[in-house]
């Protein structure tokens, strides 16, 4: 008997092992989607490796006998109008806006694949209160919403990631419950409930796992879409608090000064447009790789 489960759980293990490196492969091909997937991988390792790049106090300490200096052999990419270096900001602005963007679309695609997989799994009355809630929160745009929240709480990186992810879970709770809707009434699902596994273990082990697929490519897809509202909001004031470096709070303090310094607004707005280009890419590899009909 023993000998048995091993095997099974062995097999189970390669089958696992061969379907990643078949998604691996068919993501590969995609020339496009390998660029995003550098293009997240450098803009990850230069905020995890900040403090090595360059100095924090640097990005927030002014020297207005250095302020508005194009860029040179000192500062690449210049500074602003407060003398602080625009290098040194832009690249820890990129831990603000990566670890808001991430941890907010997680907690929210959590949340939300919790939510729809009770509503499409038990159906009837949960899934038509679970989803007039979702409905209200829909009904509101995500920027909207994201704005109404901060304002009721307060700017703030805490305050910002809980907007991003209360505007983002009704997105994540109708996909998965789409993909429930189309799991919960296969063989595998029914099998499960007439060994009489609880319901619990019915939705987190068998019908999540199973529709990871669309989440991934939806989560990717968010945190690009994040990282937009982040910018927002800090460049209405509403995101992160001064004097803490941020790509939207840049562009908004280079407005009055972008005719004559330019690459005040240049530079943190490629940053943005970098990084929201590759986390789109990447999503698109994504969808390709795990669409079934692609599967040889």
């Amino acid at each position: 008997m023993t000998i048995g489960n091993s095997s099974n759980i062995n097999e189970r293990k390669g089958k696992k092992r061969s379907q990643f490196k078949a998604i691996w492969f068919r993501f590969k091909k995609n020339k496009l989607a390998m660029v995003g997937l550098v293009i997240l991988a450098f803009l990850i390792a230069v905020a995890i490796a900040a403090p090595v790049i360059s100095d924090y106090e640097v990005a927030i300490k002014q020297n207005i006998r250095n302020r508005l200096q194009p860029p040179n052999k000192e500062n690449i990419f210049g500074t602003d109008q407060y003398g602080r270096d625009i290098f040194a900001r832009i690249v820890f602005g990129a831990r603000v806006s990566l670890f808001a963007g991430i941890v907010g679309i997680s907690t929210s695609s959590i949340i939300g694949a919790v939510i729809g997989s009770v509503a499409g799994y038990y159906g009837g009355r949960v899934d038509n209160i679970l989803m007039r809630l979702m409905d209200i929160l829909m009904a509101l745009p995500s920027m909207l919403l994201a704005i109404s929240i901060v304002a009721a709480l307060g700017a703030g990186l805490t305050n910002l990631i809980i907007a991003l992810s209360v505007s983002y879970i009704a997105q994540f709770s109708r996909i998965i419950r789409s993909s429930v809707l189309s799991i919960k009434n296969q063989e595998f699902i029914e099998a499960a409930v007439a060994c009489g596994t609880r319901d619990r273990r019915i939705i987190f082990k068998h019908i999540i796992p199973n529709a990871i697929g669309p989440l991934l490519v939806q989560s990717t897809l968010s945190i690009a879409s994040a990282i937009i509202l982040i910018s927002s909001l800090s460049f209405l004031g509403l995101g992160i608090k001064p004097p803490m470096p941020e790509w939207g709070s840049m562009l908004a303090d280079a407005r009055s000064q972008m005719r004559n310094y330019p690459y005040l607004v240049i530079i943190p707005g490629l940053a943005i447009i970098l990084s929201v280009m590759g986390l789109n890419l990447i999503g698109d590899g994504l969808r390709d790789a795990l669409d079934p009909r692609l599967k040889d």
